[in-house]
């Protein structure tokens, strides 16, 4: 395991005090930090406030910051200091999608649809891997990766979170009755694996279709998954359980507890708590503000997955 902040390791803690590194600032035994305005703190107390407090995951390259899922926005997502407090914050981990196009190239897009984010229009997985890879991202100049464009853009040392979508229209969003009657739909994943793994990035396979899950952990059981949770709390944690999942990757919404949940549409669970007790960390998405970042920081996340990077500098600057 390479040193970096990680999406599947388990969370830090706070030497001594078993509580998790929350808000702008850590709990601490050190002698004379104090809690009022005027409070001191030793350079190394400094430190530890700015960095380390969760892994920062630029989601789909910092997709508010740069032309999302796009060879630009990876090199330059992956640019500048490990402190939040930096001018520039550089992601820990890079997130990314991928589908097949029609001739079974793997193409790193989000939609299913080419038109609305690309000059181009066609369903990726009916379309020729010639014009999907010909069409430009956001009038950016940039065109539409391979999978391989998009890692060999990526760091050594900075982790890899592969979003698994839907490669045909016969799949199963969610939980499915029967993951192995889809196998043959998901075949494309096997061409995934055999790329990603060419290369010495840390790995995690994420996706909202079980089938996927499904195939992934049959192909490749040494590579860890997680499963974005999403219309149920109860269900993702038995996908989790069944799965033996590396990581639990909520929208922000399903936090019990924080100003964000909504207690309509999902189960008073506690979800980091349910996280933590597998010994499994919370990386949650997409967090778009820095108020959002501190609220889920002192719920207990271990992972932010954002849009952009800069929504981190004013919880991690000193402000007294």
């Amino acid at each position: 395991m390479q040193n970096r902040p990680s999406m599947v390791n388990r969370r830090r803690f706070v030497a001594g005090t078993g509580a998790a590194l929350v808000g702008g600032t850590a709990a601490s035994s050190t002698t004379g930090a104090t809690t009022g305005p005027h409070r001191t703190r030793s350079d190394e107390d400094n430190r530890a406030s700015r960095t380390d407090r969760a892994t920062v995951i630029a989601h789909r390259g910092y997709a508010d910051t740069y032309p999302e899922n796009t060879v630009a926005a990876f090199e330059l997502a992956t640019q500048g200091g490990t402190d939040d407090a930096a001018n520039r914050r550089r992601a820990d981990w890079i997130e990314l999608d991928v589908l097949p196009t029609e001739d079974g190239e793997l193409a790193v897009f989000h939609d299913t649809e080419l038109s609305g984010l690309t000059d181009t229009t066609g369903v990726i997985y009916e379309t020729p891997a010639e014009t999907v890879f010909s069409a430009e991202v956001l009038e950016s100049g940039q065109t539409v990766p391979t999978l391989s464009e998009a890692l060999d853009a990526i760091p050594t040392e900075t982790g890899v979170n592969i979003d698994i979508k839907e490669g045909s229209s016969d799949v199963q969003f969610g939980r499915v009755d029967d993951p192995a009657a889809e196998r043959e739909q998901w075949e494309w994943l096997e061409k995934v694996v055999d790329v990603a793994t060419d290369y010495e990035n840390e790995l995690l396979f994420t996706t909202f279709w079980e089938g996927a899950l499904a195939t992934v952990t049959e192909i490749a059981p040494e590579i860890p998954v997680g499963y974005l949770l999403s219309e149920s709390i109860e269900k993702g944690l038995a996908v989790t359980d069944e799965y033996d999942t590396a990581a639990i990757n909520p929208p922000m919404d399903m936090l019990y507890g924080t100003p964000f949940f909504d207690d309509d549409a999902y189960e008073s669970i506690d979800l980091v708590a349910e996280a933590h007790d597998r010994d499994l960390p919370v990386n949650v998405w997409t967090v778009n503000t820095w108020y959002e970042a501190d609220q889920l920081l002192e719920a207990g996340v271990d992972g932010l997955i954002l849009d952009h990077a800069e929504i981190l500098r004013w919880s991690a600057l000193e402000r007294y």
